[in-house]
């Protein structure tokens, strides 16, 4: 066989084989086979600041509180039962920029959490539940509206507590990272009230330390770079400690 023949075969061969594998290319991105998703958590899950990656994380503990139970009374459910968690934790010090810094996608927020997207669900998921204390200055608190997960019972007893932890004394409660008391943790601390936080802690500037389960809520993107710095939250807040005398007591130690 002359050269000429064997080079013309060889190039024929190689351009088969060239629109076999453009066309193998097409099928394969066309089905979705084969295609990278646009999130991986076991490649994209990363430390930020002291906050840990903790991909073993406690169920919640809950119960009916005033005939209401867990998952609270319409609305969110799946959010429900993670704001009326009870138990306690093995609670991490984060920073208080740790928690600012924090980001979360988009294309989760002002939606339920069942309707969230695969991606940006498997990104909340790295921190959502992590048990941590951050230290800082109570703003202002407020009592919040009844809400679903509190079967929207419309009294103080049955009422979370929306509280502006900020970073420094004075600081603006656009800073602020709202901590959550709810009726359920408030059972178990009958020397916690709005007056208690208000005439002592926030009038006085004291420094206070919060313990409770980091949670994300989509529900307040409005009001990010007004009423709060992030839709992170401590939420519940299971443990109040304020500096004293040179060292950590509970709020109800200093109540006494």
């Amino acid at each position: 066989m002359s050269d000429r023949k064997f080079n013309r075969r060889y190039g024929w061969a190689a351009i088969i084989l060239l629109v076999i594998l453009v066309a193998a290319y097409f099928i394969i991105t066309r089905s979705g086979i084969g295609t990278l998703p646009s999130f991986v958590p076991a490649t994209m899950s990363q430390p930020v600041g002291d906050l840990p990656i903790s991909p073993n994380k406690s169920q919640p503990e809950q119960a009916t509180f005033n005939n209401c139970p867990p998952d609270g009374l319409g609305g969110d459910k799946e959010l429900n039962l993670l704001e009326n968690r009870i138990d306690a934790g093995s609670y991490v010090p984060v920073s208080f920029d740790t928690i600012t810094r924090l980001t979360w996608p988009k294309s989760v927020e002002q939606l339920e959490l069942k309707d969230w997207p695969s991606d940006g669900r498997a990104f909340i998921a790295q921190y959502s539940g992590i048990p941590i204390a951050v230290e800082g200055y109570f703003g202002s608190v407020k009592e919040d509206a009844p809400s679903a997960a509190n079967c929207n019972i419309n009294n103080s007893t049955n009422k979370d507590w929306s509280i502006f932890l900020t970073k420094n004394a004075r600081d603006e409660l656009s800073t602020a990272v709202i901590v959550s008391v709810t009726p359920r943790v408030r059972a178990s601390h009958s020397r916690w009230s709005l007056d208690l936080l208000r005439s002592t802690i926030i009038n006085d500037h004291l420094l206070v330390r919060v313990s409770g389960w980091l949670l994300f809520n989509p529900t307040r993107s409005q009001d990010v770079g007004k009423m709060r710095a992030t839709l992170w939250e401590i939420h519940p807040v299971m443990q109040i400690e304020v500096f004293s005398n040179g060292k950590w007591i509970t709020l109800d130690k200093f109540a006494e």
